[in-house]
């Protein structure tokens, strides 16, 4: 990929090579900038360091560096980067606060100041883990009893011997550098330096390192921080640790999609409190948003662009992860992601007129198999989701009927051939319901029916209904997206409107669920099928509750509309009323 081959419409192939190469000229000067001013910084560094040979000199020096984390940072801290040599630069470079390094130091001491939990959201190499590890470094020194919890999504990320990419690498990394005088006089290396451990001999401070499930079980921190938090398994549990090891959580994260408790709460789509958030954008750092004025690649005169990024998108193999490390996307498309985040971000917004809720409405029902799943109604008007609510299972016959007769529905389905069968068995008895009751067969064949997006049926596209049923839902959202985003003209009908369900509990489950489910193909047969768990790791019983409120009427796969039945009547194994 070049550089100008970013753009669309009919492109110059001169102004091309012009472009770029005016791009990498401007990219390899600035490098140059950049190494003079980490040459004039050392040198800074070296005087400095010459001065506290004086007794009086060392501890103003030494009180300062007490006094504020971002004079101990700018004076004392040092960095490694063994990507540097390849750019012309020293792997050690003395740590240089850029404002908006500032700004995040001064953010981790007003969480603390509030006993308040924060969320980092950031570019990549923005520099938020070694400030992290930097201010834990000034805790330790300086904060007599502090303890500060470092988390990761497994251990050997936290810490692992001569590995700086780990948390307590970077913090014996800030500790070795540091002048004698300046670390503890009782700390030994081989003593209090252990795998997840530092301790301050003098004042009893410490850092601790959990990885994976056990980050929180430690014991109780001042602060705990968690890096990469958004690709961290069964965060909902560790959470629950966490919210008992500390006053101050913070997890800090490139995103990872929007299915993960680390995007909820950047995007305050937690119930409670919206954390308070910080956000490192390369566009904030001036090593990176530098401009350039070059000529437009289409028609005539010139653009201002920003030389790194596009420099370094033109390197990107994969544009979508680009998008979602450098511009901290949340939508950016995980590979065979049924339904993308901006896709729903969009059925978040749409509004369809008003006579299309006049449509007949329908509900669905996914019904718990035990665990930590939830029985879930949703019902629908149209293209409007009405209501969406996790039920308890020992009321869900009776609740279900309820929700449904004060909806109006015309029809509930649910999942025939799971465990589903009996709640709605109970409610098909029921001799006083204005709604039928309909199983959708998941494990059954597709369709016969041909979609807009390919010439093939769907019962040789799909490998189940099941895929064919996320599959309807994924053209209902995709269609509403081209709605909001693009103006396309789609029936109502074929789309789909979130708005009108209230921001609570449900709906922020729903909004990862819906997102979380991924396809693949399948034998021989190159059938599509999904894996509704996708990366998440949890059934999605919201959004399955949500396909069925959707689910055609009467289609191949489906069975009969299910009669009314009398008391003495059973549900067999193949899903009949005998």
């Amino acid at each position: 990929m070049t550089l100008a081959s970013l753009g669309t419409g009919s492109i110059d192939p001169a102004a091309v090579l012009q472009r770029d190469t005016m791009v990498e000229q401007a990219v390899k000067a600035y490098s140059t900038q950049v190494e003079d001013r980490f040459t004039t910084e050392g040198r800074r560094r070296f005087e400095l360091l010459r001065k506290c040979k004086d007794p009086q000199k060392r501890a103003v020096a030494l009180a300062m560096a007490k006094l504020d984390p971002v004079v101990f940072l700018n004076d004392w801290v040092w960095l490694n980067e063994p990507r540097n040599p390849g750019r012309g630069l020293p792997a050690n470079l003395p740590l240089t606060l850029r404002p908006r390094q500032v700004d995040f130091i001064r953010f981790l001491q007003q969480l603390r100041t509030d006993r308040q939990h924060g969320v980092v959201e950031k570019s990549r190499d923005e520099g938020m883990t070694w400030m992290v590890v930097g201010y834990y470094v000034w805790c330790w020194l300086f904060e007599p009893g502090f303890s500060g919890g470092l988390g990761s999504r497994k251990l050997d990320l936290v810490d692992k011997a001569g590995d700086l990419d780990t948390l307590f690498q970077k913090a014996r990394f800030i500790i070795e550098k540091l002048p004698k005088w300046m670390v503890p006089q009782k700390f030994r290396w081989d003593v209090h330096s252990k795998l997840g451990l530092l301790i301050n001999p003098e004042n009893g401070a410490s850092i601790k390192g959990e990885g994976g499930d056990n980050i929180g079980r430690g014991g109780r921190s001042s602060m705990y921080f968690v890096d990469e938090h958004a690709q961290v398994p069964r965060a909902d549990a560790v959470h629950a640790a966490l919210s008992a090891n500390t006053d101050v959580i913070i997890y800090g994260s490139t995103p990872h999609g929007r299915a993960n408790l680390f995007a909820r709460i950047a995007n305050k789509l937690t119930i409670g409190k919206p954390w308070p958030k910080f956000t490192f954008s390369w566009r904030d750092n001036p090593d990176k948003n530098y401009t350039l004025e070059v000529p437009k690649v289409t028609g005539q005169g010139t653009e201002t662009v920003y030389p790194w990024y596009l420099f370094e998108k033109s390197k990107a193999v994969d544009l979508a992860l680009f998008e979602q490390e450098v511009d901290i996307s949340y939508d950016a498309e995980t590979k065979n992601q049924i339904i993308l985040g901006s896709w729903v971000q969009a059925a978040l917004r749409y509004v369809p007129p008003l006579d299309a809720v006049l449509l007949p409405r329908t509900a669905g029902l996914d019904v718990s198999d035990g665990g930590s799943d939830a029985t879930v109604y949703a019902s629908r008007a149209g293209p409007v989701l009405l209501r969406l609510e996790a039920l308890l299972s020992a009321e869900a016959p009776q609740t279900v009927h309820e929700l449904a007769t004060r909806d109006a529905v015309t029809e509930l389905k649910y999942d025939r051939n799971g465990v589903g069968a009996s709640i709605a068995a109970t409610v098909a008895r029921r001799t006083d319901k204005t709604y039928a009751v309909q199983g959708v067969f998941n494990g059954g064949k597709p369709s016969l029916q041909k979609y807009e997006d390919s010439d093939t049926p769907a019962n040789l596209r799909f490998a189940n209904y099941a895929t064919e049923c996320w599959w309807r839902l994924r053209l209902r959202f995709q269609k509403t997206w081209e709605v909001v985003e693009q103006g396309a003209n789609h029936p109502p009908e074929d789309c789909i409107s979130l708005k009108a369900l209230p921001l609570g509990e449900a709906l922020t489950t729903l909004i990862p669920e819906l997102s979380q489910a991924t396809y693949s193909r399948m034998g021989t047969s190159d059938k599509l099928t999904v894996n509704k768990k996708g990366e998440g790791g949890k059934s999605p019983n919201h959004a399955e509750a949500v396909i069925y409120a959707f689910a055609p009427t009467q289609a191949a796969g489906l069975p009969r509309r299910i009669p009314p039945v009398g008391p003495g009547m059973v549900l067999d194994d193949n899903g009949q009323f005998r």
